[in-house]
C-alpha cells in the first residue's frame, strides 16, 4: 500500500461520510483486504451487496492504489482517540501519500455558492477550487481527531464538508463528494444514483439506521453525531 491514497469519513451530520465512502466502495467494486478491532467492537452485523458487514472495514482498489476505510457505525465516543490515533499511527507506517476525508456542514449556514468548503493539514498539498473552511470554525468529533492526529502526526490530510441537511441523509450531499474525490483521485464514478435515487436511498438507510439504534439502545447505548 506504500504510497497509496486512503479515503474515509464517518457517519455524522447527513452521513455524507459514510454515503460517499460506501458508494465508491460498492462502485469501483473494492476489495475487501481487512478489518479495523476495538477493544469495545460495536456489537452490529448485516449483510450487505459485498457480504457479511463489520462495523469497521478496509477495501482497497489496485487500479488507483486506493485504501478505503468504510465505518458501518461510529466507534462508540470512548474510543474516538484511539481509534484515530491508531488509524493515523498505522496509515504513517504503511507510507499512505495521502488522505482524503469525508465530514458535512451544516447547510443553513450556507454563506457561499459552492457545494462544499474544505481544510488541509500542513503536509497536504491538495489544491482545491472550492473556499477553505471558516478560521476559528470549530469542526468536532472523530473527523476533528483524525484531522488533529494528522497533523500532529505528519500525515498528509485534506478534509472535504459538503453543505448537508443534519436532519436527515444527505445524498446530495454525499455526491458532491464523490465528485471531488473524483477529481483529486481520477476516478470516473457516476454520482447520477445518489442524485436521482436520493429519496430512495435516504429511505433505504433511515431504516437500517433506526433498526441499528433500536438494537443498540437495548443494551443502553447512546448514539452521537456531530
Amino acid at each position: 500500500m506504500r504510497n497509496s491514497k486512503f479515503i474515509s469519513g464517518f457517519r455524522t451530520l447527513g452521513e455524507v461520510g459514510y454515503l460517499s465512502i460506501r458508494h465508491l466502495v460498492l462502485m469501483r467494486k473494492m476489495r475487501r483486504i481487512g478489518f479495523v478491532l476495538t477493544k469495545y467492537l460495536r456489537d452490529v452485523t448485516f449483510l450487505d451487496d459485498y457480504g457479511v458487514a463489520t462495523p469497521f472495514e478496509l477495501f482497497y482498489d489496485d487500479e488507483y492504489k486506493v485504501l478505503a476505510m468504510l465505518n458501518h457505525l461510529l466507534p462508540f465516543q470512548r474510543e474516538w482517540s484511539d481509534f484515530t490515533h491508531g488509524m493515523v499511527k498505522w496509515l504513517k507506517r504503511v507510507q499512505i501519500r495521502d488522505s482524503i476525508l469525508v465530514g458535512g456542514l451544516d447547510k443553513r449556514y450556507k454563506d457561499v455558492n459552492d457545494p462544499l468548503k474544505w481544510m488541509r493539514t500542513s503536509r497536504s498539498s491538495i489544491e482545491l477550487e472550492y473556499p477553505t473552511l471558516n478560521k476559528q470554525l470549530i469542526m468536532v468529533g472523530p473527523l476533528a481527531l483524525f484531522t488533529v492526529y494528522a497533523e500532529i502526526e505528519d500525515l498528509p490530510a485534506t478534509v472535504l464538508l459538503p453543505y448537508a441537511d443534519r436532519e436527515r441523509l444527505d445524498p446530495g450531499a454525499a455526491a458532491v463528494a464523490v465528485d471531488v474525490i473524483n477529481k483529486i483521485i481520477g476516478f470516473n464514478i457516476d454520482t447520477r444514483e445518489l442524485y436521482e435515487d436520493a429519496k430512495k436511498i435516504e429511505q433505504e438507510l433511515q431504516r437500517q439506521l433506526e433498526m441499528i439504534q433500536k438494537e443498540l439502545s437495548k443494551s443502553g447505548v447512546d448514539r452521537h453525531y456531530m
